[in-house]
């Protein structure tokens, strides 16, 4: 795939080193306008006062992008898919828009000796050789103007700086009067900078290319060297023609434009849904990933305004700003002033919307959880906000990190230098602001790492805290639920009665640890954890479907592992295996409802039919319906298991015309906390596999969109099966019993799924890993996937819909 992106900035560069970290057979190629390969705008600065040159703010980019400079734009051809440059003609079968943002100006200062803009590289050299001798007059009150202001107040050849503010406030509007004089009095005390407010540009006189005369209403200044920081705005304008725009490219919550092969991220980019421009880098790299996700339909993530946290650190002060989304032009405000430090909240309806804090010591990250939480506050509260006593300043406002909490992780992991340090904290990493200051600390911490110190690495050291938190939450469990305990002595009686080794426990144990994605050392508390399951009540019901999950486990190969953990797991309720019957069932299951509330884990195969109020499906002596039944039992359950691909979203029994209404579990309780392990039917050890998680960690382990556990579900079938090898030499079966056939070669071509069937049947396989049914010769059915009765089972070749893709 041919992927080509306009824009040489930081979301250009983020999105095709991602990209390629994805997928690395993309051919990406970056068309910049500018000179020099991507850079970060956030440290301009460097470039004013000559801390650093072009190659040291530059950005990393992958080694097999290609960059080509020099390339303005001028014409997108959307039919035949070709981008036109002054110069050349490039050919995409994706385009990404990423020309960011141009900065507002009263005039174009372009030719003009003496005057500039604050965007670019180029721009940074004019200033640089142009401020030296000249009284310096800066436009512009925000965080552009500020943030050069303190610069060039500390350039030794700068003498003389006034800055010209059109309004009476700093930095932003609603900040209260207490703020803007903390703000003017540290930039003013060394008397070099001077503070216009109200005042502007009311006429220039320039002659020969250059101002020699500038009028505010309040002065005249002689040949000044004139910089506007006054803000920006999308840089759209070459595209208003191609495609749909705003004040950005209107687009998708994909970021994917009017037209389906081009996307637009960052700056120049307008998300319909919310009206929203990105101004924050974070903004801009959370777009990138929606965009890759929805190109390389890899659970496609849609783009959603986050709460920002900005930082401007200026001489004495340091300014916080954490503001929501949802921030607009009503709101109350509190401001709790003290000394030389402030916090403004601004709350609407009792809901925090955003804080400002100046000089403050209210914890950031307590802030954040607040105003994200969006739960009603009293006014007092604010007043109790979150310390970071003990904690020192904050350093890097994207990660919440604090002086301390940098010289604790550098003396506690021995971390030598920045490189080192992002193992263990994205502090210095995210908008690369505070980078300088990360490295200081750092260095300067160095004389408080022991010298005998054992390094490991962060993922050693999370490996041994996430292992703790399982051993101590299965002896919490053990210790809670005595009952019909599972101790060693009667667990080898009954692998002795069934004919089971030890080893073979052993080798059972081995293979869920690693189907499951966790380390080998977890194989001893996995062990624990299979003696834990049968302390769990679990009620399994059965409703519209064929027994056939039940049916793996009780007919899965002979001596089985499934057969003895679901022999002493304490499978209090089914209405198939259960012994119990008629009357004596059911009073079994109300007494487990109403006793155990909160304790017992809900499993539920098959569908459930919708039609004639549910009618199509009574159980039991007094007739319930199975929806009447499932809410019954799913009300008071710790969590809810819906098992195979009926119960996932009805399977077979929905299949069209679906004449019952039959739906998966989790539709008919109108619920998102239910768990699908689909399949059809599905691996036993998938359903163990989920209870041991549950056991380990008090939580289920992560899930795909579709609520299955991304462990046994995230990786396609196709990737993983033992025929991939002869798909890829175009070696296919092309009808059974073929020479093809008796080789093993690919079944795609005799209707194999594989390519858009997401689970673990290739590695976990069936009956004790022994086969599986590509293996046993016949193609996959996609049984695991949504609809899969309709679209997938046949012996045909499939052809993805469209419509159907944001579907895998």
């Amino acid at each position: 795939m041919r992927l080509l992106i306009i824009g040489g900035g930081m979301a250009a560069a983020y999105f095709a080193n991602n990209i390629k970290k994805a997928d690395s057979s993309t051919d990406v190629t970056i068309l910049s306008e500018e000179k020099h390969s991507p850079y970060d705008r956030i440290h301009l600065c460097k470039l004013v006062d000559e801390t650093s040159n072009i190659e040291g703010i530059s950005l990393h980019l992958d080694p097999t992008v290609h960059l080509e400079l020099n390339q303005k734009i001028i014409k997108i051809d959307r039919e035949k898919k070709r981008v036109y440059s002054n110069e050349a003609m490039f050919g995409y079968d994706k385009l990404i828009i990423a020309t960011g943002s141009l900065p507002n100006a009263p005039f174009d200062v372009k030719g003009v000796k003496n005057a500039a803009v604050f965007r670019s590289a180029d721009d940074c050299k004019v200033i640089k050789d142009g401020v030296k001798e000249r009284e310096i007059v800066v436009v512009g009150g925000g965080p552009i103007a500020l943030e050069l202001l303190e610069t060039l107040d500390k350039m030794a050849d700068v003498e003389k700086i006034s800055l010209l503010i059109r309004s009476n406030f700093l930095y932003d509007k609603n900040l209260s009067s207490e703020s803007v004089n903390i703000i003017e009095q540290s930039y003013t005390k060394n008397k070099k900078i001077t503070i216009y407010f109200e005042d502007e540009i009311v006429d220039t006189v320039i002659e020969d290319a250059e101002i020699k005369l500038l009028k505010t209403k309040k002065r005249e200044i002689k040949n000044p060297f004139l910089i506007f920081g006054i803000g920006i705005r999308p840089n759209v304008e070459h595209f208003r023609e191609t495609l749909k725009c705003n004040k950005g490219i209107l687009t998708n919550t994909f970021m994917q434009s009017e037209d389906e092969n081009i996307y637009a991220i960052g700056e120049c980019a307008e998300v319909t849904k919310f009206g929203f421009i990105a101004g924050h880098v974070e903004a801009c790299t959370q777009q990138a990933k929606s965009a890759i996700s929805h190109i390389l339909q890899r659970e496609p993530q849609e783009f959603e305004p986050k709460t920002t946290v900005d930082m401007l650190k200026v001489g004495e002060f340091t300014l916080v700003d954490v503001m929501s989304p949802d921030f607009g032009k009503e709101f109350e405000k509190v401001v709790i002033s003290k000394e030389n430090s402030i916090d403004e909240y601004f709350l609407k309806e009792g809901r925090v919307l955003r804080y400002v804090g100046i000089n403050s010591n209210v914890d950031v990250c307590y802030v954040q959880n607040l105003i994200e939480g969006a739960k009603e506050i009293e006014i007092g509260e604010l007043y109790k906000a979150a310390k970071t006593e003990g904690r020192g300043k904050l350093v890097c406002s994207c990660t919440g990190a604090y002086y301390n909490d940098l010289v604790d992780i550098v003396a506690q992991n021995g971390v030598n230098s920045f490189a080192d340090l992002e193992e263990f904290s994205e502090a210095g990493r995210v908008c690369g602001r505070c980078r300088g200051e990360v490295i200081g600390i750092i260095e300067k911490s160095q004389c408080l790492i022991n010298p005998d110190i054992v390094k490991k690495s962060a993922k050693e050291k999370g490996l041994e805290e996430k292992l703790q938190v399982a051993k101590k939450r299965v002896a919490k469990f053990n210790k809670e639920h005595p009952r019909n305990a599972l101790d060693e002595e009667n667990l080898e009686a009954a692998m002795e009665n069934m004919d089971i080794t030890k080893d073979e426990v052993n080798r059972w144990v081995s293979m869920v640890t690693a189907d499951m994605q966790l380390h080998p050392k977890f194989e001893e508390v996995v062990a624990k954890g299979v003696k834990s399951l049968n302390k769990i009540p679990i009620v399994w019901l059965e409703l519209a479907d064929c027994s056939g999950n039940s049916e793996a486990f009780i007919k899965s190969a002979n001596p089985a592992l499934e057969d003895l953990i679901f022999e002493y797991i304490s499978l209090e309720y089914h209405e198939l295996l259960m012994s119990a019957s008629g009357d004596e069932s059911e009073s079994l299951l109300d007494d487990i409802i109403k006793n155990q509330k909160g304790e017992y884990i809900l499993i539920v195969e098959g569908a459930v039919p919708l039609g004639l109020d549910g009618k199509y499906l009574r159980i039991g002596s007094k007739g319930e319906t199975g929806i009447e039944l499932l809410k019954r039992c799913a009300k008071d359950a710790a969590l809810v298991i819906a098992v195979g691909s009926c119960a996932f979203d009805g399977g077979v029994v929905a299949a069209a015309p679906n004449p019952t209404g039959a739906v998966g579990v989790a539709e008919a309780l109108k619920r998102e906390d239910v768990v699908n392990i689909s399949g059809c039917p599905t691996n036993p050890v998938n359903i163990v596999g989920t209870l041991l998680y549950y056991i380990m960690f008090e939580e289920m382990p992560p899930l795909d969109k579709f609520n299955r556990p991304l462990w046994a579900y995230e990786g396609r079938v196709h990737d993983n099966c033992e025929r991939r090898g002869h798909y890829e030499l175009g070696e296919f079966v092309q009808e059974w019993g073929d020479e093809g056939a008796k080789k093993g070669w690919c079944l795609f071509k005799m209707g194999c799924k594989g390519p858009y069937a997401h689970v673990n049947c290739p590695t976990m396989k069936f009956n004790q890993g022994t086969s599986w049914p590509v293996q046993a010769g016949h193609g996959c059915m996609g049984c695991t996937e949504r609809g899969f009765f309709d679209k997938f089972a046949n012996e045909r070749v499939y052809k993805e819909e469209e419509n159907e893709k944001d579907s895998h």
